[in-house]
């Protein structure tokens, strides 16, 4: 458990599963939680608690915490890949807690991007956004990070096409040390 000044960021136990599934039935969809082929994912509660209980060095899933106790959101770094230095991020966060607890999410993010850079020594890290994550967008470009590329209209869902941003940021460190 990592207490900062906002946030208590702990591991994600098979107890958080409900919270999780939350996010999954969220509507619109949240980009991070798409499958491989764009499509929304619709686990239910069992192959959730699965999921949080399987510990995995590839996938770490926490939670975070307000002072009260309360879940807020999760962060996840998966798809790590040693051999090529690069990792994946997911930021679940409602709308209301960039509004209303935009430091929380600050520290998450500082979290998993020290987890990442630092201990891991990754080179980059990637994330998805639907246009319809309209909080996500400006809080990752005040975080350095860019815009890859935007597919257009690859997900539909809610009665119409929506576009898929991918977001990445470089550990400018390793980045300008010999290879």
């Amino acid at each position: 458990m990592i207490k900062k000044k906002y946030a208590i960021i702990r591991n994600a136990e098979r107890f958080d599963a409900k919270e999780l599934l939350r996010f999954y039935l969220h509507k619109p969809a949240f980009a991070c939680l798409l499958d491989t082929k764009r499509e929304p994912l619709l686990p239910n509660l069992s192959e959730l608690e699965e999921l949080l209980q399987h510990k995995d060095t590839a996938q770490s899933f926490y939670v975070v915490e307000n002072k009260a106790g309360d879940i807020r959101g999760f962060i996840v770094l998966k798809g790590i890949n040693p051999e090529v230095l690069f990792g994946e991020i997911m930021l679940l966060f409602d709308n209301e807690i960039y509004e209303k607890e935009n430091a929380l999410i600050e520290e998450a993010l500082e979290f998993i991007e020290t987890r990442a850079f630092v201990q891991l020594h990754l080179r980059k890290l990637m994330t998805t956004c639907l246009e319809e994550e309209q909080y996500l967008r400006p809080f990752l470009q005040n975080h350095s990070y860019q815009c890859e590329g935007c597919m257009r209209e690859v997900l539909f869902t809610c009665g119409k096409w929506h576009n898929l941003e991918t977001w990445a940021k470089f550990n400018v460190v390793s980045v300008n040390l010999p290879v």
